[in-house]
């Protein structure tokens, strides 16, 4: 019984600050995702960067 009355107040606890996250979030930001290159920090569109593609090796492939 303890531990079932422990699981509820967890869920709360994890309810509240999901809610608190989401009305502290701006209504235009979709994902917090920073989409720069590590490496030359260019903007990015995709998962790999252009420019720092054509520097890396493929090992002959």
């Amino acid at each position: 019984m303890v531990l079932v009355l422990i699981g509820i107040v967890i869920g709360v606890l994890i309810v509240l600050i999901l809610i608190v996250k989401a009305i502290k979030t701006s209504s235009h930001e979709v994902i917090g995702v920073d989409m720069r290159c590590r490496k030359c920090g260019i903007k990015i569109k995709g998962l790999t960067c252009p420019k720092c593609e054509k520097d890396t090796q493929s090992f002959g492939v």
